[in-house]
């Protein structure tokens, strides 16, 4: 664990002045992909009490709002891994980051195919769609399962992405002896351009996630954008989250506080680690803060 000194704690300036901002899968959320009990209720009366708050996730809108229906999440969300920056209450994107370019999407499928796995994309037109194709292996069905009636979903019979939308990311699930040549494929040919995660998935033990999204496209990126927009300070924002994708924020912000049940790596890069998510670690830990 970091035991180094922050910038700035909520110990060393008014809590009131801090911006909190939490993932949600693993952090915010528990085991089961919901708020812990009470948690909207707990939430809301800490934000009505004057708690700045809100979210940076991999999920996108369609996903990520009906979880935290009732929520009075004020402020922008970062969504998708930091591509987008939306208002929560109507789901209008603010800002945009980079787009995955369609020429290393092609070259990603050529790799892809023979070795018969079949990504999740992600896309962006007249409105968020997902495509896929082959849903095989029980790591593929558990994540198509917790999409059940999102709209995004668009099952296909070939990758044929219409040139009218932007290409946001691509997710495949596999185990790792079929996921990490490519994975080391893509990061040597790739690098300059893709910004890729490749991890355990913690819901699914002994199947891997390899996901990727634009080089310029991450959590810490959009929370620098945030804060300009908010006129704050980074020094002044305090970070949750479990996973690798949420190590750019701890990077930038001016306090990390890692989940218990957070990656070793994430935890050894955090300022502190707290409870549980399933405990409610995130909301204990913000109504200890004395609002």
């Amino acid at each position: 664990m970091n035991h180094g000194t922050p910038s700035s704690t909520p110990g060393t300036i008014d809590p009131r002045k801090m911006l909190y901002i939490s993932d949600l899968d693993g952090t915010l959320l528990t085991s089961r992909g919901t708020l812990p009990e009470g948690g909207v209720e707990r939430l809301n009366r800490l934000i009505d009490r004057g708690l700045q708050f809100s979210i940076a996730t991999a999920r996108n809108y369609d996903s990520a709002h009906p979880l935290l229906e009732g929520l009075h999440l004020r402020l922008p969300v970062i969504l998708f891994n930091g591509v987008y920056l939306t208002d929560f209450t109507t789901g209008r994107e603010l800002l945009c980051s980079d787009f995955i370019s369609p020429r290393i999407v092609d070259d990603m499928l050529k790799l892809t195919e023979p070795a018969g796995l079949d990504p999740f994309v992600y896309t962006i037109g007249d409105r968020h769609r997902l495509y896929f194709r082959n849903v095989a292996n029980p790591g593929e069905r558990a994540y198509l399962k917790s999409l059940d009636g999102d709209e995004r979903l668009t099952p296909i019979a070939e990758y044929n992405i219409p040139a009218t939308e932007k290409i946001s990311g691509f997710l495949l699930i596999h185990h790792r002896e079929a996921l990490e040549p490519l994975y080391r494929t893509l990061k040597e040919r790739h690098a300059e351009d893709l910004n890729l995660y490749f991890a355990q998935d913690v819901s699914m033990p002994g199947y891997y996630w390899l996901q990727s999204y634009h080089q310029n496209a991450n959590k810490g990126n959009m929370l620098k954008r945030l804060a300009e927009r908010l006129d704050r300070p980074l020094s002044h924002i305090v970070v949750f989250g479990d996973y690798l994708n949420d190590l750019d924020m701890f990077r930038v912000a001016g306090r990390s506080v890692a989940v218990a049940n957070a990656l070793p790596e994430v935890q050894a890069e955090a300022h502190e680690t707290i409870g549980h998510n399933d405990e409610g670690a995130v909301i204990n830990y913000l109504e200890s803060l004395g609002f």
